[in-house]
């Protein structure tokens, strides 16, 4: 789990940002907020007030996401503010610095910048599965320090929303409850956004405002859970710490799209406060970022703060920018780079020791004496243009400078960035620090980072989906460089005219972008180091040396593989995690290493890809030894090169030793995925036999249903035709599993049960329970209970003969269905918590949510509507785990029942919206009733007359699956409207 960052000055933290999501009586509602200590998330009162449950949710779908239930700790509705308790998983940082607050002067005019990050109703996003989530946004504007004095509000005029989804709601609902930043400091809270405002207009509290209206002991509560100290200080963005002089140009541009690295800020700033350090340098890969994050260390300086705000040593007075690539670094250039921070009258006294002659010491020493107590940070950028491949100093100058920066007792402070740290002696290395730079920007960060590079749309980034930015994000590894190439790549070509994925697509061919990506260094390296480079590429994980020397030598016996990697690591083309003696490649350069690898010889890439497979078929273990998806990892790399090699019918051998193992411990996506990367693929009969069968077992998890019939369909008559007993019992078995899901009822009965009695010839025990479980259930779906109940207890002697605690579970199963078919519905509901309970005995999730959907069901028959609702969100939740999109679309449309029987005619419709999506994604037959059942739910507010026609077409879509609620339940309720 990540360290908990502070931002700039310290500022806004968007690890801190509050996504508040509410529950009341009549609905919910969603709100914004943000964590100002370790417990506690200041957000506006009218967020929370009714509130019957509150969840703050922070870095939703990013690394590090977690939620947690929070409760109201204090709240005024006079001034709209509030304060929520929250207890933190035990995960997450608890060290989390107090957040700093202010105030603008309101006794003079002035126009200053603000901005304030939540989550507003027209930031509403949908995923690939058509459910919805909202986006943060981040609104940059500015307030007038003299307007709403009366109110004690600020007037924030920011960019207009961007769409109006809802014509009934404010486009800025949800925004509500977002912290005002001045700076580095809070002055306001978001209130209520209102239509009348316009859309470029939000209304925040003034916290100073604030406090002087509420009571005596409000204030001192809301004082003490802040830890404000009154007054509160002036918060003036942009103001320079006076006295700061800088030199040179910024070496960095576009400072402001510049994106986290704040425990690397946090870093730099600790060791250039600190006296017995000379000098900072800052390493990785080209474009990974060390220049923004060195141009960002100097604007902070600039603006009067250290980062991260927990240094609180003295600033800078002065500041000098150096880059090889701009003005050069030169002795000359350093020299008086520093003299003209020192004001016109030192800088014209320098200067004549500079022209008077002397010995380079004598006019370095008469420069130490001007700079004096006063502390400089000098950066030099791209210092590795003035270094050897191994990081000794090759230029006379640099080497003079460095000499007299170790030497000096009081000196500037230098900051560096190359691409290899500078090799000093060893007796220098105790004044010298590194901070370095080998992970790009998260996906989400790149994604907006690749939306402000084409801030005019001229490049249709703006009108993509966040899915396909993310996309890209990951393919280039988040590094800010090539995310820029990016963009350069689609401004360039005005003939093609590419898309961004036409570009991402020839991303390593392209000689315009791996040009700019690609090291010089490359170019200079022998035929070993970049076959040495070839496997690391390949391997595309950290691995052992003995690993790489194993893997080489099965290419290249001859090769000195040790001795290249340290000559490697050395040039720093090859990082090293010595904690864990592993080797690797950043992620781009393993790219472009991999697209030059030979396409003949011993090192091509084919015969590397071969080798690394047969390495680690080496290392899989056996079946029975199997506990883990760790356990299979082998198998699952050896694949993944075997593919790579476009050896498929090996690849599909080693993908069928797996893939029903993956598909029942939950990883069912990821044998669908690897089934399809050799799927029209492969030679051999036999092969392609055992790839149908676990590709159709795949696909009656994952749906669509009819894939699954597909391919069990082909099983089977590859399986006759061959004469392969067990391999047909298999296909027959799927064959009518999935007629079964796809309410193809009659048609599974035969194959069920010819597969159960060739299990039971074949002394299958397990197949024979799965056929059987699965013919009791299509019994109980055609109503016929009774003959499901014989199923059920074949099952239960069956387990009770073998000790088997899963055969025992699905007997259960197969029993709390049956039931369900016959009416029993006490009886169903008995049998859903043993059958619940057996399941989690045996360690399998399998059918823990159909019980339960099973038992939600029977609630709603017994008009027990509460409890049924609170059954059939969990079972939601259950379903969701298994990824199963047919049993979690089946488990929310008996919940969007549920909402409609409880009157919560809202839930009812976005739920089944959700279950629709998820029935569309299995092609499962109960799709169409979801989208009615929705339609109705939205109509009824207006029109009953609607709501019940859309109601009966609801009913009439629903195939009478015991499971789904039934359809005559509906009817009667679209007769009820109507009557």
């Amino acid at each position: 789990m990540r360290a908990e960052p502070s931002a700039d000055g310290p500022g806004l933290d968007p690890h801190r940002i509050a996504e508040i999501i509410v529950e009341t009586g009549g609905g919910r509602r969603r709100g914004s907020g943000y964590r100002i200590c370790a417990d506690a998330v200041l957000t506006a009162a009218h967020v929370v007030v009714d509130a019957t449950c509150v969840v703050v949710r922070f870095d939703a779908d990013r690394e590090g996401e977690w939620s947690g239930p929070a409760a109201v700790t204090w709240a005024d509705v006079g001034t709209d503010l509030a304060v929520l308790s929250v207890v933190p998983p035990e995960p997450v940082p608890v060290a989390v610095e107090p957040g700093r607050f202010g105030r603008i002067p309101d006794d003079r005019h002035g126009v200053i910048d603000v901005h304030a990050l939540g989550f507003p109703l027209w930031k509403r996003r949908s995923r690939s599965d058509r459910t919805s989530f909202r986006e943060l946004h981040q609104a940059d504007g500015t307030v007038a320090a003299l307007s709403n004095l009366r109110t004690g509000t600020l007037e924030m005029t920011v960019a207009p929303a961007g769409a109006d989804p809802d014509p009934g709601t404010s486009p800025w609902a949800g925004m509500s409850g977002a912290a005002v930043w001045a700076g580095s400091r809070i002055i306001g809270v978001v209130a209520e956004h209102h239509r009348s405002e316009g859309p470029g207009r939000l209304t925040a509290v003034r916290l100073d405002h604030a406090l002087g209206r509420l009571g005596p002991a409000d204030r001192a509560e809301f004082v003490r859970l802040l830890g404000l100290t009154e007054p509160l200080p002036l918060a003036l963005p942009g103001e320079s710490h006076e006295g700061v002089r800088v030199v040179g140009v910024p070496v960095a541009y576009g400072i402001e799209l510049f994106k986290n690295r704040t425990s690397e800020r946090d870093a730099i700033a600790r060791h250039l406060s600190d006296p017995a350090v000379r000098m900072v340098t800052i390493t990785g890969p080209r474009g990974i970022g060390k220049s923004a994050l060195a141009a960002k260390v100097m604007d902070l300086l600039d603006r009067g703060a250290w980062p991260g705000g927990t240094v609180q040593g003295p600033l800078p007075s002065g500041l000098v920018n150096l880059s090889t690539r701009t003005s050069g670094i030169s002795l000359e250039r350093f020299y008086f780079d520093c003299a003209r921070l020192l004001g016109p009258e030192r800088l014209a006294e320098l200067r004549d020791v500079w022209n008077t002659g002397g010995t380079t010491q004598e006019r370095l020493a008469e420069l130490l004496a001007a700079i004096g107590d006063r502390l400089i940070v000098i950066l030099m950028d791209n210092l590795e243009d003035l270094l050897d491949d191994d990081g000794s100093v090759a230029d006379e100058e640099l080497a003079v400078i460095l000499d007299w920066l170790f030497r000096a007792r009081s000196t500037p402070r230098l900051l560096v960035t190359s691409q290899v740290p500078v090799r000093l002696a060893p007796e220098l290395r105790r004044f010298a620090a590194h901070v370095e730079l080998s992970e790009g920007l998260s996906p989400a960060e790149s994604a907006v980072l690749l939306r402000e590079l084409d801030r005019d749309g001229s490049l249709g980034i703006a009108g993509l989906s966040d899915d396909e930015l993310l996309h890209a994000a990951v393919h280039v590894h988040g590094v800010p460089r090539a995310l820029e190439l990016l963009i350069g790549a689609l401004a360039d070509d005005t003939v093609l005219l590419p898309s961004l994925r036409d570009v991402l697509n020839d991303f390593t061919r392209r000689h315009d972008v791996v040009a700019d990506l690609a090291q010089d260094r490359y170019k200079r390296l022998d035929e070993r180091a970049h076959a040495v480079l070839g496997v690391l590429a390949a391997l595309r994980t950290p691995v052992a040396q003995s690993a790489v020397e194993e893997i080489v030598a099965g290419l290249d016996p001859e090769l000195p593989t040790a001795r290249v990697l340290a000559s490697l690591v050395r040039m720093h083309l090859v990082s090293v995690d010595r904690a864990h003696r592993t080797f690797a490649l950043h992620p781009l350069d393993a790219e472009i290493a991999y697209g030059r690898m030979p396409q003949d010889g011993p090192h091509r890439r084919q015969a590397v890809e071969r080798e690394i497979a047969s390495w680690y078929g080496r290392r899989a273990q056996s079946r029975g030894t199997w506990r883990t998806l760790e356990d299979i990892e082998p198998q699952r790399r050896r694949f993944g090169h075997l593919v790579r090699s476009e050896d498929y019918d090996d690849a599909a051998r080693v993908l069928c030793e797996i893939s029903e193992w993956l598909v029942w411990h939950g990883s069912v996506l990821a044998a669908v995925s690897m089934h399809l990367a050799v799927e029209g693929r492969i030679r051999d009969e036999r092969v392609r036999l055992a790839h149908a069968v676990a590709y159709g077992h795949a696909r009656l998890i994952a749906g669509p249903m009819e894939q699954s019939v597909a391919s069990f369909t082909e099983a089977a008559d590859l399986a006759e035709r061959l004469g392969d007993r067990r391999e047909f019992q298999h296909a027959l078995f799927g064959l009518g599993d999935a007629n079964r899901q796809l309410g193809h009822l009659h048609a599974s009965i035969e194959p069920l049960a010819r597969a159960a009695e060739l299990a039971r010839e074949l002394g299958d025990a397990e197949r024979e329970v799965h056929a059987l479980l699965s013919l009791s259930l299509t019994h109980s779906y055609l109503g016929d209970g009774e003959s499901a109940l014989a199923g059920a207890d074949r099952l239960a002697a069956l387990g009770e003969a073998s000790g088997d605690l899963l055969t025992t579970a699905r007997s259960g199963n197969a029993r709390t269905i049956a039931l369900l078919a016959l009416g029993r519905w006490r009886e169903t509901i008995a049998a859903g918590t043993e059958t619940i309970r057996a399941y989690r005995a045996s360690g399998i999730q399998e059918a823990i949510s159909g019980a339960m959907n099973a038992q939600g069901l029977a609630l709603l028959a017994l008009d027990e509507t509460a409890q049924a609702i609170s059954v059939l969100q969990e079972a939601c939740h259950e379903a969701s785990l298994t990824e199963s999109p047919r049993t979690e679309g089946v488990c929310l449309l008996n919940l969007a029942w549920a909402y409609w029987c409880d009157a919560r005619y809202d839930r009812s419709a976005t739920t089944a919206d959700r279950a629709s999506a998820a029935l569309d994604i299995a092609g499962a037959a109960q799709a169409d009733a979801a989208r009615t059942l929705a339609e109705a739910a939205r109509a009824l507010p207006g029109g009953p007359g609607a709501a019940a026609e859309a109601l009966g077409r609801a009913a009439a879509a629903l195939d009478g699956n015991v499971e789904v609620v039934s359809p005559e339940w509906v009817a009667e309720r679209a007769r009820g409207l109507m009557g």
